[in-house]
């Protein structure tokens, strides 16, 4: 019986490999390494990169302009402004995705993904993508992240280990700070 077993999956084991079925992150044949990054430290980069600054400092223009010429947009383009600058606050001082940073850099995360010797990227905080790859090896990729947008300054730098070396906030608990003005 116990023969009939091992025989029945080994057979298994041949005819799944040979027509290919793809292999879940989790199995042990499957071994991975997996990027990961401080997606705070990420967006903070983002944010203060000279692309990011100067797209901002655009978008604050058309609006002051917008105010003063008593355009009807004005109110829109304020609200706008406001709620980017809810969304860096949640990525930078909470767990919520650089997605904005990310979506900036698409088309350098395969290169990226290579040079690390790396089959994904995935932030340290979202805990569902990370039980995709629960026995993938973990490669931090935070700095070279934050380099694909800056060469830290010093300043920059205390700042980035600064964000790394606290806890981040709950997404509930930063948007009740937003709420309240207090970040």
């Amino acid at each position: 019986m116990k023969r009939t077993l091992c025989l029945l999956a080994a057979s298994g084991w041949f005819w799944a490999g040979s027509f290919g079925l793809p292999a879940r992150a989790g199995d042990a044949t499957n071994a991975v390494r997996i990027g990961v990054y401080d997606s705070r430290a990420v967006a903070y980069a983002h944010f203060v990169s000279e692309s990011y600054q100067a797209r901002l400092k655009e978008r604050m223009t058309a609006a002051k302009a917008a105010k003063q010429a008593g355009d009807a947009n004005a109110d829109e383009l304020a609200a706008a402004l406001r709620a980017t600058q809810n969304d860096c606050d949640r990525e930078v001082f909470s767990i919520a995705p650089a997605a904005e940073a990310l979506a900036d850099m698409k088309e350098r995360i395969p290169g990226i993904e290579k040079e690390a010797g790396v089959t994904a990227l995935v932030s340290k905080w979202d805990d569902a993508a990370l039980k995709q790859y629960q026995p993938a090896e973990k490669v931090d990729v935070t700095d070279k992240l934050v380099r694909e947008f800056i060469q830290p300054t010093e300043k920059q730098a205390k700042t980035i280990a600064s964000i790394m070396a606290n806890k981040p906030l709950s997404l509930e608990k930063c948007d009740e700070l937003i709420r309240k003005n207090q970040l």
